[in-house]
C-alpha cells in the first residue's frame, strides 16, 4: 500500500512525487492520460521560481539543455526585464510542456517513482486508516489505499469534488484562447491588437513544434 496517492502526472504532481521520494515516501502517481502531454500546446516557459526549485535539485542543466532562455517576460503586450531581480534565474525558459513533463517523468523514475497511467479517479472514501481512492484503468475498476491523497489534477478535480472541497475564486478578468492549427504560409511574430483584445502570434513559432 502506498503512503501517497498523487491524482495527475502533470509537472506539478511529477515534482511533487519527486519530493516524496527523496524523503522515502513511497508514493504512487496516477495519470488519466496515457501518454502526457503529446502534440497540444500548453505551457511553454519556465518562470524564475521554478528555475531556482529546479536548480536546488541539480535538475536545471536538463531544462536549459531543452530550451531558450529569454531574460524579458512579456504580459499583456508589456515588456519587463527580469535582469534585475535577485536571482540568477531571472527571465523565461522557454521549454514546452511536453519536455517538461518528460524530465520530469525521467526523474520521477530515477527515483523509483511508480506512474499508473490510463488510469481515471472516479471517487474517494476517508476513514480512521486512511483513503480509499476508486479508479478505473482500461474498463476495470480498482481501489487503491493509501495514507493520503493529494489532487494535482487541475482545476476540474475528481479527487477534490468526490471529498466536496469548494473551488473558490473571482471572476476572470482576462480570457485567453489557445490553439493548435496547421498553417501554409508563416504566420505573424508578436503581437497583434484586434477589436476583441491582444493576440500573441509567436509561441508555437519557435518553441512549441509538434512532434511527428
Amino acid at each position: 500500500m502506498p503512503q501517497v496517492v498523487i491524482a495527475g502526472g502533470g509537472p506539478t504532481g511529477l515534482m511533487l512525487a519527486s519530493e516524496l521520494a527523496l524523503l522515502d515516501v513511497d508514493v504512487l502517481v496516477v495519470e488519466r492520460r496515457a501518454t502526457g502531454t503529446q502534440n497540444e500546446s500548453r505551457a511553454v516557459g519556465l518562470q524564475p521560481r521554478s528555475q531556482e526549485m529546479f536548480d536546488q535539485r541539480g535538475l536545471i542543466d536538463r531544462f536549459r539543455a531543452s530550451g531558450r532562455f529569454n531574460p524579458v517576460l512579456r504580459f499583456a503586450g508589456i515588456a519587463l526585464d527580469t535582469r534585475t531581480l535577485a536571482s540568477r534565474h531571472g527571465g523565461d525558459l522557454a521549454v514546452p510542456q511536453w519536455r517538461t513533463e518528460q524530465l520530469l517523468s525521467e526523474r520521477a523514475a530515477e527515483l523509483g517513482v511508480v506512474v499508473r497511467r490510463s488510469t481515471t479517479v472516479t471517487g474517494l472514501e476517508q476513514d480512521d486508516d486512511g483513503v480509499a481512492i476508486h479508479v478505473e484503468s482500461d474498463g476495470q475498476a480498482d481501489t487503491i489505499r493509501a495514507d493520503y491523497v493529494v489532487a494535482c489534477e487541475g482545476r476540474r478535480s475528481a479527487v477534490r469534488q468526490a471529498a466536496g472541497i469548494g473551488y473558490e475564486g473571482t471572476e476572470a478578468t482576462l480570457a485567453m484562447l489557445l490553439a493548435d492549427v496547421d498553417m501554409t504560409d508563416p504566420p505573424f511574430i508578436g503581437f497583434r491588437r484586434v477589436e476583441a483584445g491582444l493576440v500573441p502570434e509567436f509561441v508555437n513559432v519557435a518553441w512549441n513544434v509538434r512532434r511527428s
